[in-house]
Order: structure tokens, then sequence, then C-alpha cells
């Protein structure tokens, strides 16, 4: 239970309900029976509900009514295509530091991909992968940068989940975030900034793909 706690802690809780797969696409929020569950007033969980909202990890319509909502193809191509920009520019000013500050950060969360594909852990890996982005764009020691993408977060992450339900090869996905870390330790701003440009393109052009045919039968 969470007595006696703050509106953001009742947020995370629900975040990682969400991102988890317990609330599942289009799953209601009643918030009487939630606030009743967390032992918190409706106000405190209404501002939790808010915080998601804005986070896109909840809808709440006209009629107060709050739900977790279906992925949509349009959806799935403005989160990656603006990541896809954040990221090329933080992976061209971390290559910038790296020299003075070192990749360890970065490295560590490769190490643990590396370990999850021979673990075959693909849950392990989807927090790695996350994990690996966050320490890229805090690298490039760029504060705008790093709230802008701040934003994107919930919602990237959840949409990792969704790719590694569909041909999420492991191996790959460490080859692919080793060769942006060499480069990004070598230094080399612009072979970084290109992989770090095109690194979501082929993961959200095939999630796109599958919302689309989905979308198209219903």
């Amino acid at each position: 239970m969470l007595v006696g706690t703050l509106s953001e802690q009742a947020a995370e809780l629900l975040r990682g309900r969400i991102l988890s797969g317990f609330y599942e696409p289009g799953a209601r929020i009643v918030e009487a029976d939630l606030a009743r569950e967390l032992d918190i007033s409706r106000n405190t969980l209404r501002s939790a509900l808010q915080m998601l909202s804005f986070e896109g990890l909840l809808v709440q319509n006209q009629f107060k009514s709050t739900h977790v909502p279906m992925p949509h193809s349009e959806d799935v191509f403005e989160v990656y295509t603006l990541r896809n920009a954040l990221e090329a520019m933080a992976c061209r000013l971390a290559a910038g530091r790296a020299p003075t500050f070192g990749t360890a950060a970065v490295d560590g969360t490769v190490a643990r991909m590396s370990a999850a594909a021979r673990a075959d852990d693909r849950a392990a890996m989807v927090v790695a992968d996350f994990d690996f982005h966050t320490a890229v764009v805090e690298l490039a020691g760029h504060s705008r940068l790093r709230e802008h993408y701040r934003l994107l977060q919930a919602q990237t992450r959840l949409y990792l989940n969704l790719t590694a339900g569909h041909d999420y090869e492991l191996v790959t996905v460490v080859r692919v975030h080793r060769e942006l870390a060499d480069a990004i330790r070598a230094g080399d701003a612009v072979l970084a900034e290109r992989l770090g440009g095109s690194h979501s393109t082929e993961d959200g052009e095939r999630l796109c793909q599958i919302l689309r045919e989905r979308e198209a039968t219903t």
C-alpha cells in the first residue's frame, strides 16, 4: 500500500504497471477502486493520473473516464522519428565529450545487453536498451536535450516492450548498440550521429506496419 505517499510515488507505481503490461492497452482505470487499493485520496490519485496522461501513458476524456491508450501507427511514427532526431544530436555531443568524461555508464549498459543476450532474457534486454540511451543523453551534457528526451521516455519504453514481442533479435540488438558505443568512445561524432539518427528506424517502421495492418481490420 502507498499509505502517506505523494502523487509522484503513485504515478511511479502505475507507470510500472502500464510498462510491464499489468494494465494492457485499452484497460480502464476506475478511480474509486484504485484509490481504495492504494489507500490514497482521490485527489492524490488524480494528480498521478494527470502526470501519466501528460506522458502519453493514459488518456482521460471529457466524461472523466481514464484508460490505457491503444497504440496507433501514427503515434509510433511520431515518437520514433522525433527520438531519432534527439538521439542523433545526443550521440554527436556524447562523442565530443567522451574523451574527457569517459563512457563507463554507456559501456556498462552494453555489457548488460551482452549478458541478457547470453541468457536469452528479453525483459533484461529491454531495460538495458532503454538505459543505454539514457546514459548517452546524460553523457551529451545538454540540459534542454535531456528535458525533451525525458518527455519521450515513457512512450519509448512502452514501444520497446511492444517491439520486443516482434522479431527482437537479441544478438542484433547488442551488435547495433556496441557499434554505436564504439563510435562514441572513439570520439567519432560524425559516425555516432549517423548511427544514432537511424537507430530506431527499423524497429519503428516494423511496429508501424504491424499496427497499420491491425488498424486496417478494425
